[in-house]
């Protein structure tokens, strides 16, 4: 878990004091465990801000030698005279294994997983709205593979991962504060 724990000292070098929207360390901590536990090989994120949890994947992911496809809206984060550009935190040598495609998820997860696919883990924590995260879960499974773990940050905002994992017969884990997996145990 020291590898995690430089991800954590590692974004706090970038970011400073600045509120970016980013998960805790306890979550950022749970992502690169589920990542590296995965053995992923692609996974994806949507909501991508400040970088943090692109970081962390990309980190578990260079002991794959894996890919992360990222979706985010595209837009600058921090105040009004000082904004940064979407994942300013992830480190120069990691992008080569990131795709960043940007605008609206509903119009460019399908296309981008049809491409980069299938996933092995899947990472949510864009609009948090019941029918936006639903069908990002929905889109997910539709292009991952058979073993298949989705990650939902703030999923108590809505009931969406609750009834998505009930649809599926799926198990819902809470692993710290607002995030929860999604799998088949």
């Amino acid at each position: 878990m020291a590898e995690a724990q430089g991800i954590a000292d590692y974004v706090d070098s970038r970011i400073g004091n600045k509120d970016f929207w980013q998960v805790s360390y306890e979550e950022l901590k749970f992502l690169y465990a589920a990542v590296r536990h995965m053995n992923a090989k692609v996974v994806s994120e949507t909501g991508v801000g400040p970088g943090t949890t692109s970081t962390a994947i990309l980190t578990a992911l260079k002991h794959t030698g894996g890919k992360l496809v990222s979706f985010d809206l595209g837009r600058k984060y921090g105040s009004e005279d000082e904004t940064e550009a979407v994942g300013l935190v992830v480190p120069e040598d990691f992008r080569s294994r990131w795709t960043l495609i940007l605008g609206d998820s509903m119009k460019t997860m399908e296309k981008g997983l049809e491409e980069n696919g299938p996933v092995d883990v899947s990472f949510h924590d864009s609009d948090h709205t019941y029918d936006h995260v639903l069908f990002e879960l929905e889109t997910a499974k539709r292009h991952s593979k058979d073993k298949f773990l989705a990650v939902v940050d703030n999923y108590s905002w809505s009931d969406a991962s609750k009834d998505f994992a009930e649809k599926y017969g799926y198990e819902l884990i809470n692993v710290a504060d607002d995030m929860c997996f999604i799998f088949k145990s």
